[in-house]
Order: structure tokens, then C-alpha cells, then sequence
């Protein structure tokens, strides 16, 4: 496992089902958040939002 800095904020889609070969669907990149700083996203999972 490598720690990273995060730098940019991306918005992402998955999909949680898996294909008939039992391979889960690839996820997507969306679209760039530069209306975002890392800071302002919370951990995944974490339900309180950052300060």
C-alpha cells in the first residue's frame, strides 16, 4: 500500500454489478471538479463533512 497526496478532485460513476464472465463494470471518469479542493471531500464513508 502507498500513501498518496491528494491534488485534484474528480467525479467518478461505478456500478456495483458484475458482467456474465463475473467482472465487475469498469468505473468511469466523469468530469474534473476544479470547483473542488481535496479538503472539501470527506473520506469515503465518513458522514460529516470537512471544515
Amino acid at each position: 500500500m502507498a500513501l498518496v497526496v491528494p491534488e485534484l478532485v474528480v467525479e467518478v460513476r461505478a456500478d456495483v454489478s458484475r458482467d456474465s464472465a463475473d467482472r465487475w463494470h469498469p468505473v468511469k471518469l466523469v468530469r474534473l471538479r476544479d470547483d473542488l479542493a481535496p479538503a472539501d471531500v470527506p473520506f469515503f464513508g465518513d458522514d460529516t463533512p470537512s471544515s
